[in-house]
């Protein structure tokens, strides 16, 4: 039985992972910011014996050692590793703040690199490993008013090339996965935003979000994102390395 470890694993995209890992039979552990509400919902998804879920600030480094700690305390390994936590926010660069720039660049770039910092001599001990990046479409294209969340997903698929080359030669591969807009908590914030700001309701505001980006007029299933990641750790997949799996409806070849 193998074990994946997914940071912001608690809700959204991570939350859809962790439960379709689950269904494959793996261990899981996952770590957030939740409540205790939250954490007892969450906690009745899974068997005991076959996961972790933390209430856990990984920016906080202590945090972050004790989740990878617990994990292979618990577990005796980890295969997967699925860096999934992640933070947007919209303002012109004149009015993006520097504690925000901080914090999303913190949570969204340097946590996955202090994960696989910390894992990955784990996956070679085990002379296997895969380690996946929840990038997105803004890892390869930007926008207007995102400086944080687009130069940390630019970084976070630059860290994934670096750390592919590093690995090569080993039966490890780093892979990200960069999702146009799916109908996360994230997103549905965003749509809010500019119903709000339009004074136009819900429902159009998301209509009129999809049609300026994805061609195919259709949001991302976060199974789809699930399903590239399970992907990713078959036998199939095991020379593609160093790849930004672009999952955007035809969003980036306008």
């Amino acid at each position: 039985m193998r074990t994946i470890i997914i940071t912001g694993g608690t809700s959204g995209i991570g939350l859809d992972i962790a439960k379709f890992f689950y269904k494959k039979n793996y261990n899981i552990s996952i770590a957030g910011l939740i409540n205790k509400n939250e954490m007892k919902k969450i906690k009745l998804l899974f068997n005991s014996n076959r996961s972790i879920v933390m209430n856990a600030n990984l920016l906080n480094k202590k945090n972050l050692y004790k989740f990878v700690k617990n994990t292979t305390k618990k577990f005796k390994k980890i295969d997967v590793l699925v860096n999934c936590a992640g933070r947007q926010h919209v303002a012109p660069i004149t009015k993006f703040t520097d504690d925000i720039w901080e914090y999303i660049i913190g949570l969204n770039l340097t946590t996955p690199f202090r994960m696989i910092k910390e894992v990955l001599p784990i996956m070679r001990r085990n002379k296997w490993g895969r380690i996946i990046n929840i990038s997105s479409v803004h890892g390869k294209v930007a926008s207007k008013n995102k400086s944080g969340y687009v130069s940390s997903k630019h970084g976070l698929v630059g860290l994934t090339k670096v750390v592919a080359l590093e690995t090569a030669e080993e039966n490890i591969t780093c892979n990200a996965i960069g999702p146009g807009f799916v109908l996360t908590e994230l997103v549905i914030k965003q749509i809010k935003k500019i119903a709000n700001d339009r004074k136009i309701s819900f429902n159009k505001a998301k209509k009129d979000l999809i049609k300026e980006k994805h061609p195919s007029m259709e949001f991302i299933k976060k199974n789809d994102v699930s399903s590239m990641a399970y992907f990713l750790t078959t036998n199939e997949a095991e020379q593609i390395t160093g790849s930004n799996m672009i999952m955007d409806g035809g969003w980036s070849v306008q």
